[in-house]
């Protein structure tokens, strides 16, 4: 007679554990949580006094989340216990609590369960199901090592005019935020001031090339690295590796072309990093409220197409971009098959691409509206324009973290609509697209009669 034992696990605990995507997402809402409530500590400010439920959470959402949008200068207002803990969210939100924690199951010589690697083979995006373990030691070894080797170097030039003390710590702090796409640093109590970003370092080209390598090294996705790690042996590709290698090169050009001229001097300098931080990173080298129309509309793009799968950046990502392009050029080549780099993808493909654009773009238009009536008297003023804040609600569904507005200066009631905002933007899309490819379709469907309609 077989003995069937009942599952001791509360009702909640099996629907949390029934799909990898919601384990990542609640993950995510964990460490919110309690880095919400370590913030909100009176000696997590430098004044001794708590911030305040509303910009704890804000805080704390933003460095999960890697996004990088503020309402206190991170510098000048938080303790060093403040700093520490938005540190570690950063690195944990970058990296993913799934990834850490299956990290630490390898690392104590565990055996993982297969509901453990299952969900880490959707939290680093990984192709492989067999060797996701070894990909997850991978990802925390190197992303260890690119952080230590930045921060050396940002902190030998910071060091030159901080001292080594305030070096070390900025330097390795802002080494550990652009690898990750978060957009934190501690430059605001320098000679730039609050929230000046890396603006008094512009005309630094260590200090600017070597943030913009760790953003676009971050940006490039768990998988890629694995791919080009194993390049010397294996001599070639994978085509999701060209993809993301050959749209990145492109998006970089294309911005770098685009901000030529736009952000205020023309320096070249200026124009890519402007270029490679729009892609979810959050620092920047020039006043964002300066730019022009032009240029802070085609910020929004890049914001909006973000970086690689799998990576620390967010977006839509470039492979949904790059699918949907090849999708629009097979269609006016007149073509039944998408062909993107002389490969045929998938219909499926191309349908969760557009499921992701089309959701992605309605809720950025849709918190855009409604910041919109929220922000009417300043909208009235003329303190900023309706452009501003479809930056800000862009900025902070691809978890960006620049801000042509100014995010101190909002209503708290705007804090308070980009804080899911940012959550849904680093978690959503992601699972998303997961529960899609995740659908059984059922044996038997109802068979309904062709429709048809005028499309253009």
């Amino acid at each position: 007679m077989a003995v069937v034992r009942k599952s001791k696990q509360s009702p909640f605990l099996r629907w949390a554990n029934a799909r990898p995507g919601r384990v990542i997402s609640l993950s995510f809402l964990l460490v919110i949580l309690i880095g919400s409530a370590l913030l909100l500590l009176p000696f997590a400010s430098r004044d001794g006094r708590s911030i305040g439920l509303l910009q704890a959470v804000f805080t704390a959402t933003s460095a999960t989340c890697v996004t990088g949008l503020v309402t206190v200068d991170t510098a000048t207002h938080w303790s060093l216990f403040g700093k520490l803990v938005i540190l570690a969210l950063i690195q944990i939100g970058g990296l993913g609590l799934v990834t850490i924690t299956s990290f630490f199951y390898t690392f104590m010589r565990r055996k993982a369960t297969l509901k453990t690697m299952v969900t880490a083979q959707e939290s680093t995006a990984s192709f492989s199901f067999t060797d996701v373990m070894r990909l997850v030691r991978k990802i925390v070894l190197i992303t260890l090592v690119i952080e230590f080797a930045g921060g050396l170097v940002l902190s030998w030039r910071l060091a030159s005019s901080l001292g080594w003390a305030r070096g070390l710590g900025k330097g390795f702090f802002m080494a550990v935020s652009a690898f990750c796409n978060a957009g934190f640093d501690l430059m605001g109590d320098t000679a730039g001031g609050p929230f000046s970003s890396l603006v008094a370092y512009r005309s630094d080209p260590v200090l600017i090339l070597t943030v913009a390598l760790l953003v676009i090294l971050g940006g490039l996705g768990f998988v890629v690295w694995s791919d080009l790690l194993e390049l010397p042996r294996s001599h070639r590709l994978k085509f999701h590796s060209k993809v993301v290698l050959a749209w990145t090169g492109i998006l970089l050009a294309a911005g770098t072309v685009l901000f030529l001229g736009t952000v205020g001097t023309g320096r070249l300098l200026d124009a890519f990093f402007q270029s490679v931080t729009s892609r979810t990173a959050g620092f920047n080298s020039v006043d964002q409220v300066g730019l022009s129309h032009g240029a802070k509309f085609a910020t929004v793009i890049l914001m909006f197409i973000g970086a690689a799968p799998g990576s620390t950046g967010g977006g839509i990502k470039i492979t949904t971009f790059a699918i949907v392009a090849a999708t629009i050029l097979s269609d006016i080549r007149g073509r039944d098959n998408i062909i993107l780099m002389r490969h045929r993808l998938p219909r499926e493909t191309f349908t969760r691409a557009f499921a992701i654009v089309g959701l992605s773009m309605s809720i950025v238009l849709s918190v855009t509206l409604l910041l919109s009536f929220v922000e009417r008297p300043s909208l009235d003023n003329g303190r900023f324009s309706f452009l501003d804040l479809l930056f800000e609600a862009t900025s902070a569904f691809a978890t960006v973290g620049l801000s042509s507005a100014g995010t101190p200066g909002l209503d708290p009631w705007t804090w308070a609509i980009l804080t899911p905002v940012m959550y849904l933007g680093r978690v959503g899309p992601a699972s998303f697209a997961i529960s899609l490819a995740m659908q059984t379709r059922a044996h038997k469907e109802p068979v309904y009669p062709e429709g048809r309609t005028l499309v253009g």
